[in-house]
């Protein structure tokens, strides 16, 4: 519920998951060829990683860290586990998407291994009427894109 309700948060989504919505979302995640790692604490869940294999190829769909657990390894462990089982499987790739804005897990990936590929996820929000003065952006191929904040 709290990586949901997180996740959500930073995509600029207003609702939040109760319980409930939060299993039923998991469950639904886990259909099809996922694999679930789990991190814990004195038996307490403080975070998890899942890799799907999809059209032939292994995606990283989440790797989580509750806050108070974070920047101890906990989530290179378990990206670890992630790729440890793609290549038990014979494959030598995997993938993973993350928000151009999210800079600190961009460091974090390439600092694991990763590079870019070709991936650039787009959003609309079909509440705006108009277009406010672009802030906070990034230009990819010559166009400038607005960053989302926390809470838009």
């Amino acid at each position: 519920m709290d990586f949901y309700n997180e996740l959500r948060e930073s995509q600029g989504q207003r609702s939040r998951l109760d319980k409930k919505e939060a299993d039923r979302v998991a469950r639904e995640s886990l259909e099809g060829k996922s694999y679930v790692f789990l991190a814990e604490n004195h038996r307490e869940l403080v975070g998890f990683a899942r890799v799907q294999f999809w059209e032939g190829a292994y995606f990283v769909r989440e790797v989580f860290v509750k806050k108070p657990f974070r920047r101890n390894g906990l989530g290179s462990k378990l990206l670890t586990s992630c790729e440890d089982l793609v290549l038990k499987n014979g494959e030598t790739s995997i993938y993973l998407t993350v928000e151009p804005k999210h800079s600190v897990s961009i460091k974090y990936l390439i600092h694991n291994g990763y590079d870019t590929l070709n991936m650039l996820e787009l959003r609309k929000d079909l509440t705006m009427n108009d277009f406010p003065e672009r802030q906070d952006t990034v230009e990819i191929l010559g166009h400038k894109l607005r960053l989302l904040k926390r809470g838009v």
